[in-house]
């Protein structure tokens, strides 16, 4: 998303509280406005994506993605001036060493970064903010965007050619060919209404970054930042240009390595990000490797909104050498739900916010180059391998069942039953027993009114337990029968200090594709009208 010069002028008065003692020992309340009619900002939190960085797979690259949301230094540069003068956009120190905790606690070998004020503030922040990461490698070009930011990349392995598309190879409006009902019905929907006069270039050339390890691993990215707002034709263009760009690549070489990852400013439904992810060329979402996936959507939403449109999507050579299991986003802090991003001008966030995307990563085994016919559509390439000691509290595993081997005489002992785990439900229910706390807090719920609302499937061949990721359902949520309140989170409170169970205030939920969703919490289970029948 990108904020005018006031948003971001706003958002550089808050200093960054640095952890939670911090946080806990201020004595005075933090300033949020001085108009009382403006609404309180609740404590900064993790909403979305997960707070720490998965283990990485030993041996691998972790590649990743992160809109830094305008990072300017403090330099004025002359040649932006006026209404875009760089210098009212000046990063504040919190900030800025917000987002760089954030790029620590990534940790990607190749770092694909938007809305970077040029070269030399990214030369500036790395050796200010980022010592000794190892990102001795830097790219960073103009891409001709009227407000002065670019994409870059942070590199710990040496870059080898970098460019961007101008003049005629920016030209966009050449793609309309593309837009065909053929492809339409392919892609599963309906292309944008052309609005006025059509789209000639790209606003933000896309930065192509060609890399080789030296074990001679090669990979080229392509740095994207599509057109943000109501323009879903120009994206679409730019989207088709861009997927012409690698296709072009792949004819050279099918076997070659390539992403397109960045800001696709289009949740994965629109034609501009289908047009990619499900490409004929074979293209798929890195989102097909993530690490959980039975988790809730919330775990793969990249941006403050609460929508998904950061995307990595991969050559079929690339995925064929990604590991499974080592898509995620990594959440940063956000304001409770009583802050609307949109309105930041007005209310700005609470101390210590980074940006309004959160990074987004997945792994690459490069020991072995593996061809792009050993990749298939559908079915993740690799299973994660040993994980590489990490200095973090170990995570625990979830218990999985015994691969069974026909060949293995049997065991005159009885076989441990594994302990059941989300995966194995199919439907709604959790597996196993609700524990004692999560009745407790369910019985609660119910008595303050609350009732949960379970999921429930739109399309006809939506079913659970139906991956199929074009089946359409409608998301669960919370409804109170007292108050006719609704709440899309688990509301919050402690009836035993008096304070009653308040939700987030969200409507009803609109349908979304995606497959069936997995088991519900048990404290959700508990407080539906099936799991209380059932219990």
């Amino acid at each position: 998303m990108l904020r005018s010069p006031a948003v971001s002028a706003l958002l550089a008065l808050g200093l960054l509280v640095t952890g939670a003692t911090a946080q806990t020992t201020k004595s005075q309340p933090q300033s949020q406005s001085k108009s009382s009619s403006q609404p309180k900002i609740k404590p900064l939190e993790i909403a979305y994506g997960i707070p720490k960085a998965r283990p990485k797979a030993k041996g691998a690259l972790r590649l990743a993605t992160y809109n830094a949301e305008n990072l300017f230094d403090q330099k004025d540069d002359p040649s932006q001036s006026g209404e875009y003068d760089d210098i009212k956009e000046a990063t504040s120190e919190a900030r800025l060493k917000a987002v760089a905790k954030a790029i620590r606690e990534l940790d990607a070998d190749v770092l694909c970064l938007q809305e970077i004020e040029s070269e030399e503030c990214l030369e500036w922040f790395r050796d200010t903010y980022l010592k000794g990461m190892g990102y001795d490698y830097i790219a960073s070009e103009d891409v001709s965007y009227y407000r002065g930011v670019e994409q870059s990349v942070l590199s710990r392995i040496p870059i080898s050619d970098v460019e961007v598309f101008t003049g005629e190879d920016a030209v966009i409006s050449d793609m309309e060919s593309r837009r065909t009902d053929a492809e339409a019905k392919r892609l599963a929907g309906t292309w944008a209404k052309p609005d006025g006069k059509l789209p000639e270039k790209f606003q933000r050339s896309p930065l192509k970054v060609e890399l080789k390890s030296k074990d001679g691993y090669e990979l080229t990215v392509f740095v994207v930042h599509f057109k943000a707002g109501a323009f879903d034709h120009q994206r679409e263009l730019e989207a088709l240009q861009t997927e012409q760009f690698v296709e072009e690549m792949l004819k050279d070489n099918p076997d070659a390595n390539i992403a397109v990852l960045g800001d696709y400013n289009a949740q994965p439904n629109a034609m501009s990000a289908k047009a990619l992810r499900i490409s004929d060329d074979g293209l798929v979402s890195a989102y097909d490797w993530r690490f959980d996936k039975q988790a809730a959507r919330e775990r793969y939403v990249t941006h403050a909104s609460g929508r998904s449109i950061d995307f990595i999507v991969m050559s079929p050579g690339l995925a064929a050498d990604a590991v499974d299991g080592s898509y995620f986003v990594l959440g940063t802090p956000h304001a409770g739900s009583d802050w609307d991003w949109r309105k930041a001008d007005e209310n700005p966030p609470p101390n210590g916010y980074a940006s309004d995307h959160y990074p987004v990563a997945i792994e690459i085994m490069t020991a072995t180059d593996k061809p792009a016919s050993s990749f298939k559509r559908g079915t993740p390439a690799r299973e994660q391998e040993d994980v590489a000691p990490t200095t973090r509290p170990a995570e625990a595993k979830p218990a999985t069942k015994p691969a069974t081997n026909p060949a293995t005489k049997p065991s005159d002992k009885p076989a441990t039953k594994p302990a059941a785990t989300a995966a194995d439900a199919v439907g709604p229910r959790p597996v196993g027993e609700a524990p004692a706390a999560d009745q407790k807090l369910a019985a609660e719920l119910r008595a303050a009114g609350w009732t949960y609302i379970l999921p429930e499937p739109k399309s006809k061949a939506a079913k659970w337990g139906n991956t199929d990721t074009r089946t359409t359902w409608f998301p669960g949520y919370w409804k109170n029968e007292k108050t006719n309140a609704t709440s899309a989170s688990q509301p919050k409170g402690d009836p035993s200090k008096g304070r009653g169970f308040v939700g987030d205030g969200q409507d009803k939920p609109k349908w979304r594709d995606g497959g069936s969703p997995g088991p519900v919490s048990w404290v959700e289970w508990l407080c539906s009208t099936e799991g209380a029948e059932k219990k």
